[in-house]
């Protein structure tokens, strides 16, 4: 009996420490309505731009006291809010460039784009609310990489660009751009244990004033829609444990490698074992004018739509995309319903044809 009495006291004295902190959270809670409702009752309000506000402190209203405190959590790290500002930065894909690639991995999306021969080039976005510490290898714009930003509207980094490209962004003033040839060693920095073009930066600080003194329009997350898995419970689709995409070189061929513990794949080229671990992998068929022509700056077509592969959770679904000018892109399955991408990075990948993409 002893004995059993003892190794009891362990879950005995838990079991009163639970109850200890439910009874205080309830008399918190109470103690928050009363101090609500007093402050409420005796203080002076005055209404500001349509809300009410007490000694510069917004009142809660007429909603319950959990309602006010789920309002609060919303300003906590865990808390995901569903409307930000978004910061898109133009990030070099040159091999030489690969091993100090920064922010990658912390990017919501990746879009990946031929710039020339068979290289390509990211423009990855990112939450302004969780920066990266640093981004980079910043480099320059083209025209399509323009058009495909005025699809979220985001506070848009670069290192000049192609002519047309300047073009498109005098004729979309709503596009908020930070240009490195303009700020170079101001708000952008450079590695100067890097060659150029190869090292110029933006850190987070700098950043963050940037963002400061703009007002960069709310994007409501997310950027694609998120579902459950329930397209992939077909019997008829292919597994997709190794992705290949051949852009006609060593240097640039990709590998891509499903991890099923962790739901998320691998990506790795040239000079980079591990760019990337995004949770889906989307390729787009599109037109690309140039692909491999040397000389030739690639132009790619992001409007439209087109045939389309999805990668998620180990299998692929074939399916077709589209996108109007001047707003975000659209995935279906092959039955017309959403295609939806899977919490977590995303990463696409616009190409001439799905012929380049193979799996196993």
């Amino acid at each position: 009996m002893k004995a059993l009495l003892h190794k009891s006291i362990p879950w005995l004295l838990s079991l009163a420490w639970c109850i200890a902190f439910v009874l205080f959270v309830q008399l918190s809670i109470s103690f928050t309505q009363k101090s609500d409702i007093e402050r409420w009752n005796s203080a002076e309000v005055v209404e500001d731009r349509g809300s009410l506000y007490l000694a510069g402190t917004e009142l809660p209203g007429p909603t319950s006291v959990s309602e006010t405190l789920i309002s609060r959590l919303a300003f906590s790290p865990e808390a995901d809010v569903k409307e930000v500002p978004l910061v898109a930065s133009v990030i070099e894909n040159h091999e030489d460039a690969r091993p100090h690639q920064k922010g990658l991995r912390d990017a919501i999306a990746v879009f990946e784009l031929i710039v020339e021969g068979d290289i390509t080039r990211f423009l990855a976005f990112f939450r302004a609310d969780r920066l990266p510490s640093v981004v980079g290898p910043v480099r320059s714009l083209r025209e399509f990489t323009v058009s495909l930003a005025l699809g979220y509207k985001p506070l848009l980094l670069h290192a000049g660009g192609h002519r047309f490209a300047y073009d498109a962004l005098k004729a979309n003033p709503e596009l908020i751009h930070h240009d490195g040839l303009r700020y170079d060693g101001e708000t952008y920095e450079r590695d100067d244990k890097i060659d150029p073009p190869h090292n110029l930066f933006m850190r987070k600080a700098p950043l963050a004033s940037v963002l400061e003194k703009h007002n960069i329009k709310l994007f409501d997350l997310p950027l694609l829609p998120i579902t459950n898995n329930q397209q992939l419970k077909t019997n008829n689709l292919s597994k997709a444990s190794k992705i290949s995409i051949n852009m006609g070189s060593p240097d640039h061929d990709v590998t891509i490698i499903y991890k099923p513990l962790r739901k998320l794949y691998i990506r790795s080229v040239a000079r980079a074992a591990r760019q990337a671990q995004p949770k889906t992998i989307a390729v787009l068929e599109t037109y690309v004018d140039g692909f491999n022509q040397p000389g030739y700056i690639p132009w790619t077509k992001t409007f439209d739509g087109g045939k389309m592969l999805l990668f998620r959770d180990g299998k692929v679904i074939e399916g077709t995309w589209e996108r109007e000018k001047g707003e975000p892109f659209r995935f279906y399955d092959l039955e017309g319903n959403i295609l939806g991408v899977a919490k977590g990075q995303v990463w696409v990948t616009m190409l001439p044809t799905l012929d380049m993409v193979s799996w196993e």
